[in-house]
């Protein structure tokens, strides 16, 4: 009797490792793929980062003095590029920030919040500039 269990047991093991070795493989994010392309093409200690319009920049544009932009002024970010369309606010930049940038596409970026770390994507007209850098030290590469 415990000859059978025993090999009934062993069956089954490997019944669910056979079945387990076939099963097809899941589908692959295509935003996932690119964020992991991407970084897999830099090199890690020199990164590209967007640097938003200076407080002084937006003051003087939207008729505001220089600390209400800096204190009040905001760019969201968005679960979805700008130019495709309207999505979710997924956090906010402030003016004057830097965000390390993680995907292109067109004229958006996806972009890492130096605060809390979130991704989300930014339109180019918010983006005065782009600089590689340092992410541990901020210094200026290449």
């Amino acid at each position: 009797m415990k000859n059978i269990l025993r090999f009934n047991l062993h069956m089954v093991f490997i019944l669910i490792i056979i079945s387990g070795c076939t099963q097809e493989k899941k589908k692959e994010n295509p935003s996932i793929k690119n964020d992991v392309q991407a970084q897999m093409n830099q090199n890690p200690d020199c990164v590209e980062f967007i640097a938003l319009w200076a407080a002084s920049d937006i003051a003087e544009r939207i008729g505001k003095d220089k600390k209400w932009v800096f204190l009040n002024y905001t760019v969201e970010l968005w679960d979805t590029p700008p130019t495709q369309g309207s999505g979710n606010s997924v956090g906010l930049l402030r003016a004057s920030s830097y965000a390390r940038i993680i995907e292109k596409n067109g004229d958006d970026y996806k972009v890492e919040s130096p605060v809390d770390k979130v991704h989300g994507w930014v339109n180019k007209e918010h983006v005065k500039s782009i600089s590689k850098k340092n992410p541990k030290t901020r210094a200026l590469c290449e």
